[in-house]
């Protein structure tokens, strides 16, 4: 009979298919296919496994496998189920048919218990082979990392602004001292000129709510009364016809001409 290797390879090569292919159908990774063409028994896992991908890959190719297996066993294995020596037994080839004469009775019981172990180690073998094959895809991790660190510097930006924004706000607030002789007019405009304390007159001894802006222009009939940016007061003086007009940022504050004066009427 022709080489072990050399039968399969021929018949391989007459269905025109590749290793890859074989290996997509029978499940066997591409290395032990070539060994099995090559007749490289060393880099199998073993003996039952030899068999075992014989058996499969023969199969798959129409080959006779239990013929192929016999060969294995008679050429390379050198015992029988039963623990006789196989190489005794190459004589006899003259008699009964030659070496793949009729079998002999058998044993059921070994026989059964070598197919779940064949079975159970394909398992292992094709779990293994697989887990090799699976590598998670570097590209995806890479990309999500990268997204993940974008969306955390977009949230730093975004609170770094917002903090910026709330010390850059004026918080502002008008009170008219006890001791102050009478009531003070107060209008107050921020920065969307939105009136924000619109036209107030401030009793003696009471003061104005908290109002919060970039900016604001503010009006007062009477330099007596108090303004304080956070509880800081502001320095603020009358013009020459007794009005204070200024407008406040957090920055600074300026005062403001006549025609730029708010009005809350």
């Amino acid at each position: 009979m022709a080489e072990i290797g050399a039968t399969l390879r021929e018949a391989r090569m007459r269905a025109g298919i590749d290793i890859g292919e074989v290996e997509a159908r029978t499940k066997i990774r591409a290395k032990y296919l070539r060994a099995l063409e090559n007749e490289e028994w060393d880099l199998l896992p073993g003996p039952t496994f030899v068999k075992s991908f014989l058996r499969t890959y023969a199969e798959t190719l129409g080959l006779d496998a239990k013929l192929l297996v016999e060969e294995y066993k008679f050429r390379h294995d050198p015992y029988e189920t039963t623990g006789l020596p196989r190489r005794g037994g190459r004589g006899r080839r003259g008699s009964g048919g030659g070496a793949f004469g009729p079998p002999k009775r058998t044993n059921w019981l070994p026989i059964v218990a070598l197919v779940l172990l064949v079975v159970a180690a394909l398992y292992v073998v094709g779990r293994i082979s697989s887990g090799e094959d699976e590598a998670p895809p570097p590209t995806t991790t890479i990309a999500t990392t990268t997204t993940e660190d974008a969306a955390a510097a977009a949230r730093r930006e975004e609170r770094r602004r917002e903090a910026e924004r709330r010390r850059s706000l004026v918080k502002l607030r008008v009170s008219v001292p006890a001791s102050a002789s009478a009531a003070v007019y107060v209008c107050v405009r921020d920065a969307r000129d939105r009136a924000v304390i619109r036209g107030q007159e401030l009793q003696p001894g009471r003061r104005s709510r908290l109002v919060r802006s970039q900016r604001f222009r503010v009006v007062l009939s009477d330099a007596g009364a108090r303004v304080t940016d956070g509880g800081r007061r502001l320095p603020l003086r009358a013009g020459d016809d007794g009005v204070v007009a200024y407008e406040i940022a957090h920055d600074g504050r300026r005062v403001l001409p006549r025609d730029r004066r708010p009005s809350c009427s």
